[in-house]
């Protein structure tokens, strides 16, 4: 059911305005007498009477009730959107994050689902229906159903995720599907806030859900470094129409650190600061408006931010005595270094060995347990895959675009002798080349991560160039990332790819609920992907011990924290424009002309019913 003019609903004010008649004004019986003599003193006594009446139930009355009811109707145009019953159905379903915003006594979701199960109970003859359900990624919950209760029983059994809509693979799926069968009906029932792939090419109805865009949410938060210790900073958005305020409270670890006040007007947003905060501690943020109206999705009222990492790496310098890399390594941030010849490194593999990275200089191995750095090696295979050749003369360096390691690092006017020939089979990538020649590679062996440099430092000026400590700095990084690899921002539906750390034996993910989820073995760990905000432990197991590290998933997407239902088929809609967009879910009767019939009938009624009664 849809109005064309909802704004006539006010005429409905008749109703009332026709039931303070019947009580505000006294109706009595006409009654023929002889003499009004008798009659004068009575009179009197009833114009000083309160004129209020008790109402009494007339049919008079009833049937002008439903007149005015019945005019009512028809002005603001009613349409009924019959359902087209003939043609089998495509269904797709929207079960982002913004679908569990709450409206009424129920969700968005709770609401699409009815409108799901009504497209199922409007089939006819052989039509049939199959039902997509799509976030990041679309899955088929129904295949060609015929049986409502099917559908009912399918979709209660899933509820909206926490991730961002992606349309793209839904409609490629549609796509496919709709060859199959005799020109389908394929119906989008979602509150928008998309637009569909530019190569979707086929035409869908929308059914809207969703009213209200009263939405509230912690955009970020962000930890910096202090003079004593770290500072957080809030930032609060207002996606709503309406004004909003309330408070954010901030707890590093299990303590609170106070709360600030904010009031946003429609599309504002502010930052919060908490200065002077213990250093290297969690922090987590939560927001609560005044007023619940304020804000109908609670997904993205709490966030978490984890602290750099400040473990510091432990490098093994296996050198006769190359004092450039001894400064470079003591320069690098959050790095131990430690010295060892050969004959002392081939004693320290025999036992636990404690080194995150190691680096050769000169040596081809044996290679170390954790990840490695090769300069200088001499001629020959130290492992499979990686092979070492003939010197090369003449050397005119040239960077390899898009290099991890060359980021910030200008090589212009570098010198170098001579180096070495870089044979790298798959796994490996060249970071630095001379003609035909790889001169500096890095990739993954056997379980590791190594990098080569084939050049006597001793032989070039490179060490003596600002690009020398950013290329280490590099380097390093990529061998052993900070935090293993995993990203400042995690969202859930991310795919996340964790670096295992040296000699770790087993990895597992744990939520705060108790979830846990095992990544390894086998090596390497498997992707993880969190379904839920939270703040999560990733647990590295190893001989003798563990290292836990903190991973903080947010659940904040702009385009879901913006609760205004938008057509995707005409994105240059206003908002609000909910019930045009629905016309598409089916054929539409009016039924302005039926209305007015019926009020004409009551009407006639009414005059029967008064000409009766004189």
């Amino acid at each position: 059911m849809a109005f064309n003019h909802p704004w006539l609903f006010w005429l409905a004010l008749t109703l009332p305005a026709i039931l303070a008649l019947y009580i505000l004004r006294p109706r009595r019986r006409q009654t023929l007498i002889p003499s009004t003599m008798l009659w004068r003193p009575v009179a009197a006594d009833l114009e000083a009477s309160r004129p209020w009446q008790r109402l009494q139930s007339r049919l008079l009355l009833w049937l002008q009730l439903l007149a005015a009811a019945l005019l009512v109707l028809a002005a603001t145009g009613p349409v009924w959107l019959a359902p087209v019953s003939s043609r089998s159905a495509i269904v797709l379903l929207d079960t982002s994050a913004s679908m569990r915003a709450a409206e009424g006594n129920g969700t968005r979701f709770d609401r699409a689902r009815a409108e799901v199960v009504s497209l199922a109970e409007g089939l006819r003859g052989d039509a049939s229906i199959t039902v997509i359900a799509f976030d990041r990624e679309p899955r088929v919950l129904v295949r060609d159903g015929t049986d409502p209760g099917e559908v009912r029983r399918a979709l209660e059994k899933i509820t909206p995720s926490a991730c961002a809509a992606d349309p793209g693979p839904a409609f490629s799926l549609v796509r496919a599907l709709v060859e199959q069968y005799d020109n389908p009906r394929v119906v989008l029932v979602s509150d928008g806030g998309f637009e569909p792939p530019g190569d979707a090419a086929v035409a869908f109805d929308f059914i809207p859900v969703g009213e209200g865009d009263a939405s509230v949410a912690i955009a970020a938060l962000n930890l910096r470094p202090g003079d004593s210790g770290q500072a957080a900073q809030v930032m609060v958005v207002n996606h709503g129409s309406r004004p909003a305020s309330g408070t954010v409270s901030l707890a590093t670890g299990n303590y609170p650190a106070g709360s600030r006040k904010w009031k946003l007007g429609p599309g504002q947003a502010e930052y919060l600061l908490w200065p002077d905060l213990p250093r290297g501690v969690t922090v987590a943020a939560e927001l609560k408006p005044d007023n619940p109206a304020m804000d109908l999705l609670e997904l993205d009222n709490r966030a978490w931010a984890v602290p750099a990492n400040q473990t510091k790496r432990r490098v093994l310098l296996v050198s006769s005595g190359n004092l450039f890399l001894e400064r470079v390594l003591t320069l690098m941030p959050r790095t131990e270094v430690y010295l060892a010849d050969r004959a002392r490194y081939e004693l320290l593999l025999q036992g636990a060995y404690p080194y995150d990275i190691t680096v050769l200089d000169g040596l081809a191995g044996p290679v170390p347990p954790g990840a490695a750095l090769l300069v200088d090696p001499p001629a020959g295979s130290p492992v499979p895959g990686l092979t070492i050749g003939a010197a090369v003369d003449r050397v005119r360096p040239v960077p390899q675009p898009g290099s991890p390691l060359l980021k910030y690092v200008d090589l212009g006017g570098t010198n170098i002798r001579d180096a070495r020939a870089i044979r790298a089979g798959a796994g490996w990538t060249a970071d630095i080349v001379s003609g035909k020649h790889v001169l500096f590679a890095h990739g993954e062996a056997e379980g590791r991560r190594m990098a080569v440099w084939s050049v006597d430092l001793h032989r070039s000026d490179l060490p003596l160039r600002p690009a020398f400590p950013v290329l280490m700095q590099n380097t390093l990084d990529w061998l052993l990332p900070p935090g293993l690899g995993v990203p400042q921002r995690v969202r859930p539906g991310d795919e996340v790819k964790i670096l295992p750390p040296p000699r770790a034996t087993g990895m597992t993910v744990e939520s705060d609920n108790g979830a846990a989820w095992e990544l390894a073995p086998p090596f390497p760990p498997s992707p993880w992907t969190p379904g839920e905000p939270g703040l999560y432990r990733l647990i590295a197991y190893r001989e003798g011990g563990s290292s836990v590290y903190e991973i903080a998933v947010n659940g904040y997407h702009a385009a879901e924290a913006d609760l205004r239902v938008r057509d995707p088929r005409r994105p240059e809609a206003p908002p609000g424009s909910g019930e045009q967009a629905g016309r598409g879910s089916g054929r539409a009767l009016p039924l302005a002309r039926w209305l007015a019939m019926a009020a004409l009938l009551v009407i006639i009624a009414e005059w029967g019913v008064t000409s009766r009664g004189r």
